[in-house]
């Protein structure tokens, strides 16, 4: 494993997109980034996105990460469909989830600083999460409309911090020497036959909405992994979490030699 001594003098941001379960594609990064001796000091995320950067900051490793994603991919269970709620899970019912790994842990207590984004979709707009308690706020933020109920914080409806903002690079602005991002979500063109499901519509719709917004702040960062070949993977494709990782990371490394002489720069 190779050290960057001079990575460790900077302040280094790390935005992470939304993507369902391609998110775990940043474990894969992180991973990466780490036997090469780059660690993200500070992070931000959006759904899929914000769970890595809550369990990166509460000192999991990226395998511990990937470990969670395939635990956890398969997210349709009839135990949690909503019954009187506008949605057709109960994104509430999945604290669970998170509780054997984060149950200890607020914002405060976290390693790193995090910012979690979500949307109030009552005021139609973005909100940070960056202290206080951690759970519901990640919950919030991956709480995808009309597969997952709005998550209510201090009498507030929040959903899927992806719904504004997928890629929310603005938290880290001017905190950083060095800000780099993961988007996992990039498109091609796609035939009728790919769109033969209700899911695979919506997570096709969310791909292109995410990644219009996106787009126009990549340049705002110093470097954006863009795994081009999770293009192959939907957002609910519960099946391929290890591929997806393995993609991750092989991108990240052959990017890595360009990552390295921009930090030491």
């Amino acid at each position: 494993m190779s050290t960057d001594h001079t990575s460790k003098k900077k302040e280094i941001g790390l935005v992470l997109s939304g993507g369902g379960v391609r998110g775990v594609a940043h474990a894969g990064v992180l991973k990466a980034l780490e036997e090469n001796g780059i660690r993200p000091t500070q992070l931000s995320g959006s759904s899929a996105g914000a769970m890595v950067s809550a369990l990166y900051a509460a000192g999991y490793t990226p395998e511990d990460i990937h470990r969670f994603f395939r635990e956890n991919a398969s997210i349709f269970r009839w135990q949690h469909f909503a019954r009187g709620k506008p949605g057709f899970l109960d994104a509430e019912k999945y604290t669970k989830m998170f509780e054997p790994w984060l149950h200890d842990h607020t914002f405060e207590t976290l390693s790193k600083k995090i910012h979690i984004c979500v949307t109030d979709v009552l005021a139609g707009k973005i909100r940070f999460f960056s202290s206080g308690e951690l759970i519901y706020p990640l919950l919030a933020s991956a709480a995808v409309p009309g597969v997952f109920t709005p998550v209510e914080i201090d009498d507030v409806w929040y959903i899927d911090g992806g719904t504004m903002n997928n890629f929310p690079v603005e938290p880290l602005l001017g905190r950083c020497d060095i800000l780099l991002g993961s988007f996992v979500s990039p498109k091609k063109k796609m035939e009728k036959h790919e769109l033969n499901t209700t899911l695979k519509l919506i997570s096709r719709a969310n791909d292109l909405s995410f990644l219009a917004a996106s787009q126009v702040k990549f340049g705002l960062c110093d470097f954006v992994f863009i795994p081009y070949e999770l293009w192959r993977f939907g957002t609910f494709d519960s099946k391929k979490v290890d591929e997806i990782y393995r993609i991750g990371y092989e991108w990240a490394l052959q990017k890595m030699l360009e990552v390295k002489e921009l930090i030491n720069t």
